[in-house]
């Protein structure tokens, strides 16, 4: 195989795994996909794989931020892992190996005179009935296989807020066919999925996490029923993020409690004999809860964070703010000025890497207290650091409700009043 045509192989199967993990995913075309899909694709990914790629990667392989160079081996063997092979060699395999059956069972074509139009007709007739065929069965396909009315889908969790949560589903899915294996999948990706009895009543999970997600009943690959379920804090909840297959560590409330603010201190790692080093450990403190009236096109929003650790890899001192919304999320990075250049914006459905635009406006002293305030009016958002506009955007996606507030530290870090506005509502995250 000369160098050119194994390049163009590689390059197709690049382009096949692409597509063979948008399928998968079932979250519709990857150019529709928003910040928080992406966000959302890199958790999946560590928990199956227990590799860590960045938004920023994955937007690059998937061809949301222009990227000249081919993916790494990590990152192809990363989703090569996730879309259910071995590595990117087997996947790489697997599509050679199947382009060569292909073209090996192709018929050389041959082109003939017809001698008469009677010879013709045969053919002509054939293709149109081959043609009808063919009709008949992209409308077959097309039709739903399944009736949602003939199922039950439905969740309850057993504590109104705080982790570790249960989650008991009651569902119905007898009428479902017998050749296609019944699931629960309990997160935005339906490959992570759980098989249940098909003649069963009720399944139960644990969720270690707060978030918004969304639960599905599958039949085969067909979706059934679905329904968001919301896992909620009492408060701020201090969660250390554990690697996949750990549970993580939930800091108690005395312990992140302080007057105006919570936060960690190096002596609270120290207490839990957590190491900062060499790779350093992700802090989340998350507030979410049950909220009305406040929509991701308008609002105001305001916080102030502060990174209290600067040693080892945390010379950047990186945080991201998140303002949550049902099925979309706001993601702010704040870091040191020396290290703006890897950063990424995203608001509902907008997003921008600083290789492509100015993000300088996001870079600050992390060790002091900064405050940010974002501003939506009509979709149209204006991000301000320390008073100063930073940037601005516009929100593309459907307009759903906010239901919460994220921030995320290397290492120990602080938050305090964070406050969300829409005209006269005002929600206080204490």
């Amino acid at each position: 195989m000369s160098l050119s045509i194994g390049l163009d192989y590689e390059m197709k199967a690049i382009t096949k795994l692409k597509e063979t993990i948008e399928t998968r995913l079932g979250w519709g075309p990857v150019e529709d996909w928003s910040n928080y899909d992406f966000e959302k694709l890199s958790d999946e990914i560590l928990k199956v794989t227990g590799v860590n790629l960045s938004v920023s990667t994955l937007k690059r392989f998937f061809g949301k931020v222009k990227y000249q160079n081919k993916p790494s081996f990590t990152t192809l063997n990363a989703l090569s892992a996730f879309a259910g092979y071995e590595d990117w060699r087997a996947f790489e395999s697997s599509e050679m190996e199947e382009k060569v059956v292909v073209n090996e069972t192709e018929q050389p074509k041959v082109q003939q005179s017809p001698k008469s139009d009677f010879r013709l007709k045969p053919y002509l007739f054939s293709s149109l009935v081959l043609l009808m065929a063919v009709a008949v069965f992209m409308f077959v396909k097309s039709k739903p296989k399944y009736d949602s009315q003939d199922f039950e889908f439905s969740s309850k969790t057993m504590m109104t807020s705080g982790l570790p949560n249960s989650v008991v589903f009651e569902y119905d899915a007898s009428k479902a066919d017998e050749d296609d294996s019944v699931f629960i999948s309990q997160n935005w990706d339906v490959s992570r999925k759980v098989l249940v009895d098909r003649n069963g009543k009720n399944h139960s999970s644990i969720y270690y996490y707060p978030g918004y997600f969304r639960a599905k009943l599958l039949a085969g690959d067909h979706v059934l029923k679905e329904h968001d379920i919301q896992i909620t804090t009492d408060g701020w909840m201090g969660i250390l993020a554990a690697p996949q297959g750990e549970k993580p560590l939930y800091f108690n409330r005395d312990e992140i409690y302080k007057e105006n603010e919570v936060g960690t201190e190096l002596g609270l790692f120290e207490k839990y004999n957590i190491e900062l080093t060499p790779d350093l450990p992700e802090v989340w403190f998350t507030n979410l809860k049950d909220i009305k009236g406040f929509k991701t096109d308008h609002f105001e929003f305001e916080t102030e964070v502060k990174s209290t650790f600067s040693g080892a890899k945390a010379a950047c001192q990186n945080v991201r703010v998140m303002l949550q919304g049902q099925d979309d999320i706001l993601i702010v990075p704040l870091t040191q000025p020396a290290c703006m250049g890897d950063i990424f914006l995203s608001a509902y459905g907008f997003g921008v890497h600083s290789s492509s635009a100015d993000l300088s406006g996001f870079g600050t002293d992390m060790s002091e207290w900064t405050n940010l305030r974002v501003v939506c009016k009509n979709r149209q958002v204006e991000f301000f650091v320390n008073g100063k506009l930073a940037y601005e955007a516009t929100t593309t996606n459907p307009v759903n409700d906010i239901v919460g507030v994220h921030v995320r530290f290397e290492g120990p870090g602080s938050v305090r009043n964070t406050v969300l506005k829409s005209g006269e509502l005002v929600c206080v995250f204490d």
